[in-house]
């Protein structure tokens, strides 16, 4: 017992270690920071495959329309990872809801926890009381590995996850459409 509590104790100061090179993983946003039409916002890595294809996952498993996105790399994603203290971090998607922002697992939870059918929205939630770091260190695995796992996406066009998608779908739901 004594030794997996020293274990933890180490695993908490290394995952606040890492808060404090790439930022904060969740928090407040400014005062007056204002999500579009109330919807939660979703930052990912634009030239990254398995990225663009979660954003597409939740557009088809978002019927209610609760979430619009921007990538990273586009003005609209850069101002809105400095109103979240994180303005040079691409290694993790960042979720904006009303509660604040989050990163990582926590992040991946609780966009999950909205979507259908319910076997999403169940699993993500039978895994939110996994403590943060045992998540994080999954999380952080694949995402360290994202290029690898589907590629990269290197000619700088639009993201291909908008290619899939009416027009009016992508006005409404990317905040850096046609940027």
């Amino acid at each position: 017992l004594d030794i997996s509590m020293r274990t933890l104790f180490v695993l908490c100061l290394a995952e606040a270690a890492a808060a404090l090179v790439t930022g904060p993983l969740a928090g407040a946003m400014p005062s007056n920071f204002q999500r579009p039409n109330g919807r939660n916002i979703i930052l990912y890595d634009g030239v990254c495959n398995f990225c663009n294809r979660w954003v597409n996952f939740v557009i088809d498993n978002d019927p209610d329309r609760k979430f619009c996105f921007a990538s990273m790399q586009s003005s609209a994603g850069l101002d809105i990872l400095k109103a979240c203290g994180r303005p040079d971090d691409l290694s993790t998607f960042v979720l904006v809801d009303d509660e604040g922002f989050w990163t990582q697992s926590t992040a991946a939870l609780r966009v999950g926890a909205e979507l259908n059918p319910a076997v999403v929205s169940k699993a993500a939630i039978a895994f939110q009381p996994v403590p943060p770091f045992v998540r994080d260190r999954v999380y952080r695995l694949v995402a360290e590995n994202r290029y690898s796992i589907l590629g990269r996406a290197e000619d700088g066009n639009v993201p291909p996850c908008q290619l899939k998608y009416s027009y009016e779908t992508l006005r409404e739901r990317m905040l850096d459409f046609g940027e």
